[in-house]
């Protein structure tokens, strides 16, 4: 992970320590640059989910990608900063009600915090969970 260049790709100048402060400057430049697309989907191409692929595709070819790749890459990026990131398996909620297959989306829990990879969807982080987690 080339830190430097992925900063450089989503415009960020900011500070660097893990904070929630940070985490949300860094997650609404990675929504501000990066477009969530799925041409490789429609498009028949191969999909590349390990990290140097998506650095590649991502950062040097400054495409955008869907979830599992925006996120993927995006976990990446926190870690080698210092957040504590795990990736969730999530379900799409329907508009006329429950929730999509598991694995259908990709999330990220940072100590609590936020997804990169839905759009502007959810454009900061949930700094706050509600206790328990419903299952």
């Amino acid at each position: 992970m080339h830190i430097q260049a992925y900063l450089d790709r989503i415009d960020y100048r900011g500070p660097l320590e893990p904070t929630a402060e940070t985490l949300q400057a860094l997650q609404v430049a990675h929504l501000l640059a990066v477009p969530v697309e799925n041409l490789n989907i429609g498009m028949g191409w191969p999909i590349v989910l390990d990290q140097e692929a998506l650095f590649e595709k991502i950062v040097v070819r400054r495409r955008g990608g869907f979830c599992y790749e925006l996120n993927g890459l995006f976990a990446a990026l926190l870690r080698a900063l210092g957040f504590e990131v795990t990736m969730l398996s999530a379900g799409v909620a329907r508009a006329a009600g429950g929730f999509g297959p598991e694995f259908d989306h990709l999330t990220l829990l940072v100590r609590g915090m936020g997804d990169g990879g839905w759009g502007l969807g959810i454009r900061l982080p949930i700094l706050h969970l509600p206790s328990p987690i419903p299952s």
